[in-house]
């Protein structure tokens, strides 16, 4: 933050320098007044003076105070992770197996022959799911949200996946999106993603023919900040036309991962929803 605002203070000084450039216009114009004494000459300038101070000190909480946490909307767009990207270290289908019964031998004893048959399993990927994170603080709350997380999830074996970039959380403004990424925070060069590898426990019991909602429970390990751990975190699986929306609100503590920051709270909200239609 401190090198992003060093970067804004030649335009503060160079409207200080517009500000006080009008008071010397003001005060060389009265000077040339004659016989008047210098308080009859300058009474305008005083004015004038006391203005361009009232308006330097504006011009300096603008760019100290009120700009590290007021900048302008970012405008940054981060691209989404490709599919490829997602199931780089997993095959795009799974398989199972079921036994056929052949009974079509000419064997007399009638002995039955079992063929096992692969079944494909169905895979919805996305790259349109969305992370966010919200953090109460004393000072101020902080939240961000990174909509280009790429997502699959395994209908029969419930297997669940999510991808995303740290560089991908979007805040509401950019001096505080840059900080979030230095290394004394989330440190985006050398952990540049965060993902999730887990399963949807009660898979089973989910009826994808019928819309409605369903609650599930996903068991798997979460990677932030270069640290992995095992969570169990609940959701709501809803049906809507044959296709499912998944969305969970759980808390993490930043500690358990390596954030040392006190800038956001001991416990973050993070909210996961990913959209399959």
């Amino acid at each position: 933050m401190f090198f992003k605002l060093l970067k804004e203070i030649p335009q503060m000084f160079a409207i200080a320098a517009i500000i006080w450039f009008f008071v010397w216009v003001v005060f060389n114009k009265n000077s040339k007044k004659k016989n008047q004494s210098f308080f009859a000459k300058h009474s305008s300038t005083i004015v004038v003076v006391v203005l361009a101070l009232v308006l330097t000190i504006t011009d300096i909480w603008v760019f100290v105070s009120y700009i590290p946490t007021h900048y302008k909307k970012n405008p940054t767009e981060v691209p989404a992770i490709s599919t490829n990207e997602l199931l780089n270290d997993s095959t795009v289908v799974d398989t199972s197996y079921h036994t056929v019964l052949d009974n079509n031998k000419k064997d007399t004893s009638k002995q039955i022959k079992t063929t096992i048959v692969p079944i494909a399993e169905k895979v919805l990927i996305t790259n349109k799911a969305s992370i966010r994170f919200y953090s109460h603080g004393s000072a101020e709350d902080i939240e961000a949200t990174n909509a280009t997380v790429a997502a699959s999830f395994n209908e029969t074996s419930g297997q669940l996946k999510f991808t995303g970039l740290i560089r991908g959380f979007i805040f509401e403004n950019e001096m505080m999106q840059e900080h979030f990424n230095d290394k004394d925070y989330m440190n985006s060069e050398a952990f540049p993603k965060t993902s999730f590898k887990g399963t949807i426990q009660n898979i089973n019991s989910i009826d994808f023919s019928k819309d409605g909602n369903t609650k599930v429970t996903a068991e798997g390990s979460l990677l932030i900040h270069g640290v992995t751990k095992n969570i169990t975190a609940q959701g709501t699986l809803t049906i809507t036309g044959g296709k499912p929306t998944l969305k969970s609100v759980f808390k993490i503590k930043r500690a358990d991962f390596g954030i040392n920051t006190d800038e956001i709270a001991e416990e973050l909200e993070i909210t996961v929803i990913s959209d399959f239609k």
